[in-house]
């Protein structure tokens, strides 16, 4: 894809209900312009139309391809702190037990979504008639 491209779905995806239809990696992809609470929006990733929840709960190709990868230390500031005193390897090891990894359908960001997609698919195009 082109710069034109991406600014072409940018600039789609700029606009509450706005949709943009890629296909990427033989995926027939939709990416919708959505609102996740009033007043905020995401862009929500859909795979030949629709979403499934096992998607964002197994590791499978599909979660690695196109959702949003995050992370949540359950420490409080004040017991990281403390830990900073500690050894690096003690350290390290008790954040890795207190932080989890979790996956969303939705991108708050288009230049991350845009990014992850780059780096994670071979072949990206605009989709030329409708899917």
């Amino acid at each position: 894809m082109t710069n034109e491209d991406w600014k072409r779905i940018e600039e789609q995806l700029s606009y509450p209900l706005g949709r943009a239809k890629m296909i990427i990696d033989g995926y027939n992809v939709t990416l919708a312009c959505e609102p996740e609470k009033p007043l905020h929006y995401v862009i929500m990733v859909y795979i030949d139309g629709e979403f499934r929840a096992k998607w964002v709960m197994e590791d499978c190709d599909i979660r690695r391809k196109f959702c949003s990868r995050h992370t949540k230390c359950f420490l409080d500031q004040k017991t990281r702190n403390r830990l900073k005193r500690e050894k690096k390897a003690f350290r390290e090891k008790v954040k890795k037990q207190f932080t989890t990894e979790y996956y969303l359908p939705y991108w708050n960001s288009f230049k991350m979504m845009k990014s992850h997609f780059i780096k994670n698919n071979s072949s990206i195009e605009l989709a030329k008639e409708p899917i």
